[in-house]
């Protein structure tokens, strides 16, 4: 996606927020607006190495005002002179966007989920979630039992991927989108933003290969994971987007919820 077109998209998603009819504290709501500051922020990264181009071939001039910042202006030729210093630059846009969609994705998701979830539904997601551990305590006594229970709904982690069929199962064909599909993309996206995020690209766990658009992408154990494909440029845009499509596709599975307020006293930004 040219910069033209990145500006563009921008401004659509501006446009989408304000036909959202929810509060605007609301998290729901909130998941668009900081989606546009995350593509904004990855928009300016790339204007900016842009301009060090035009730095770099003295096609921009500065005037004797500010011409003492000429010595930092020619730091961010080197950004794009440099082939370390190119790569490491993109590779911080592509980890920053990952990052900063995924995680207010997963965020939202947990907050509706921990909103719609009963003490009922998440006692059967743990006991699924921790079947080899039921099976192992099935002899006890009630008593003992009721403690290893409690302490794994104290205790047990719920993947995103779980919480997110949860949501999309209590009302039969709410979900707008390839469902099977978007499943299978969120655990590509899981493994993908642990790798980036907390692994430096090593992957850990079980042989996986995921095929997005043209670019192909696998997971070895204890291997940096593999990507190879003709949209390296944009596939981490890409997937942002897909996360944002995702969430609009569940938005009609938690309509009943008139009102969620976001766990933030900020502002919100769009």
């Amino acid at each position: 996606m040219n910069l033209d077109n990145l500006l563009e998209y921008t401004e659509s998603i501006k446009q989408e927020i304000a036909e959202i009819k929810l509060r605007s504290d609301d998290v729901r709501h909130s998941f668009f607006d900081l989606f546009y500051t995350n593509i904004y922020d990855y928009y300016i990264g790339k204007v900016s190495y842009r301009l060090a181009e035009f730095i770099g071939k003295g096609d921009v001039k500065f005037t004797e005002r500010v011409y003492p910042f000429n010595i930092h202006a020619q730091r961010l030729f080197e950004i794009q002179n440099l082939d370390l210093l190119s790569v490491g630059y993109q590779g911080n846009l592509n980890r920053n966007i990952i990052f900063g969609v995924w995680t207010s994705f997963e965020l939202t998701i947990s907050l509706l989920f921990e909103h719609l979830a009963t003490e009922n539904d998440l006692e059967i997601i743990i006991k699924q979630h921790n079947s080899k551990v039921i099976k192992a305590i099935v002899s006890l006594e009630e008593k003992e039992k009721s403690i290893i229970m409690d302490n794994l709904k104290k205790s047990s982690f719920i993947p995103l991927v779980r919480k997110f069929n949860f949501l999309v199962k209590r009302n039969p064909n709410c979900y707008s989108g390839d469902l099977k599909e978007d499943r299978e993309f969120l655990n590509f996206a899981v493994k993908l933003r642990n790798c980036m995020i907390h692994a430096n690209g090593i992957y850990h766990g079980n042989e996986y290969y995921y095929k997005f658009g043209e670019e192909e992408f696998r997971f070895i154990d204890k291997q940096m994971f593999m990507q190879r494909g003709s949209n390296n440029k944009d596939v981490y845009l890409d997937i942002a987007i897909r996360l944002k499509e995702i969430f609009k596709n569940l938005m009609n599975c938690v309509s009943e919820i008139d009102y969620l307020e976001y766990p933030d006293d900020g502002q919100n930004i769009a």
